[in-house]
């Protein structure tokens, strides 16, 4: 079983996640699959970037949930601890400039951060990021993916039509099972180091697909096939795509 190979926050290893540059660098590498994250601003706008606050990943500081989309937009999202000033041309996305570019040219993944889930059920970010899933007509071409199972299971009312996969970090192969049956989904992530045949088996027995992540060496995706994975989310698709396609 050769798995898909999911660019995980875009083409990370080589360029700064979660930006437009990113999903590039990844669909000139073959990605049909590319991953990425969101969170809300204080205004109520779904923008793509990892982490609750800017500092990591771009020149700026403070908490997204604390700003306004355009104080957001205003700093750099290049990246600089880890490039410096090479992208420093780079904006966070917002999610619907990020389904308008892989549109037509590969599927979206989105995990939905815990950090934005909040008590609205109605108004929140699900339902502003399933809008603009279907604003783009997406619908078949988007998988929302969460840890937090509240958003889950939002999204399975709200868009039933729009695949969910839930992710989890740690967990025995039972929760999973019971994780996925209470959101009705048909993929489940967990992280690498949860893989076991006794997952592997029972989520077969479920009519399951597994996907897991960061799996950045061939070595190590060849290691991880006795789990007949649905996926990998790789920082380097390429290197896992070159791999897949010419085993030897």
């Amino acid at each position: 079983m050769v798995p898909l190979v999911i660019a995980h926050r875009g083409d990370s290893a080589h360029r700064p996640e979660n930006t437009l540059s990113s999903f590039a660098s990844a669909l000139e590498v073959g990605a049909e699959v590319v991953e990425f994250d969101v969170q809300l601003t204080r205004d109520a706008h779904v923008v793509v970037i990892h982490d609750a606050q800017l500092e990591r990943t771009t020149d700026g500081r403070g908490s997204v949930r604390e700003m306004t989309l355009q104080e957001v937009r205003a700093v750099s999202a290049g990246y600089p601890t880890r490039f410096g000033d090479r992208f420093r041309g780079e904006r966070v996305p917002t999610l619907a400039e990020a389904l308008g570019f892989l549109r037509d040219r590969s599927k979206a993944m989105i995990e939905i951060k815990a950090d934005s889930v909040t008590e609205d059920d109605q108004g929140g970010i699900e339902a502003l990021t399933v809008e603009e899933v279907r604003r783009a007509g997406m619908e078949k071409e988007a998988v929302l993916i969460s840890f937090d199972r509240r958003a889950l299971l939002r999204c399975r009312a709200m868009a039933p039509e729009i695949m969910r996969g839930h992710l989890f970090a740690r967990a025995e192969p039972g929760e999973v099972l019971a994780g996925a049956r209470e959101v009705a989904c048909e993929l489940v992530m967990p992280e690498k180091g949860m893989l076991s045949d006794e997952l592997r088996d029972r989520a077969r027995e479920a009519g399951l697909k597994v996907a897991t992540w960061v799996v950045d060496d061939p070595e190590e995706l060849t290691f991880l096939a006795r789990f007949e994975l649905f996926g990998v989310g790789s920082n380097r698709p390429g290197v896992l795509l070159d791999a897949v396609r010419d085993p030897a």
